[in-house]
């Protein structure tokens, strides 16, 4: 499927990795995957959910992490700032979670997640929570959410130059 891709996107100019997600979407809203080839998958996605997902956050985390900028950024005002925006951050999203009626403590979590690391931030927050299941939702808030942040900074930074 996969050198099947590669010949269509050389083609069409789509890259195969996006065509093959719409092709694996198409095919699962016209039921045209098995269900056994399901279940199948999902035992997959079951095993490395919980046995490479804690190797790979350690060996990721050990491999990215810039120890020497990391050990000079335990400033007091730093960690005071760290720690500012990520209790405002689920603090508001606990409680517009209950005046919307969502799950106050789900969303809250999720909201966390905009403090994270990215995906791989999403990753670990949702694993201490455990709470892999928002993972969707996380990875929406992560990006929608990153790309508004920056968006509005960067209106915000050309208001004041």
């Amino acid at each position: 499927m996969h050198q099947l891709e590669q010949h269509r996107e050389q083609q069409h100019r789509l890259p195969a990795p996006v065509a093959m997600l719409l092709l694996a979407v198409l095919l699962k809203l016209v039921q045209g995957v098995p269900p056994s080839l399901q279940r199948g998958a999902h035992v997959v996605y079951e095993f490395f959910r919980r046995a490479v997902t804690y190797p790979l956050l350690f060996a990721i985390g050990v491999a990215m992490t810039p120890w020497d900028r990391l050990a000079a950024a335990f400033a007091p005002r730093n960690l005071l700032t760290i720690v500012a925006t990520v209790v405002t951050l689920v603090i508001t999203g606990f409680f517009v979670g209950r005046w919307i009626r969502l799950f106050p403590i789900d969303t809250a979590i999720v909201i966390a997640c905009r403090a994270g690391q990215g995906g791989t931030g999403d990753v670990a927050i949702l694993t201490a929570a455990n709470r892999m299941q928002l993972m969707p939702f996380a990875q929406i808030a992560t990006r929608i959410g990153g790309a508004i942040t920056v968006t509005l900074t960067l209106l915000a930074l050309a208001h004041q130059g």
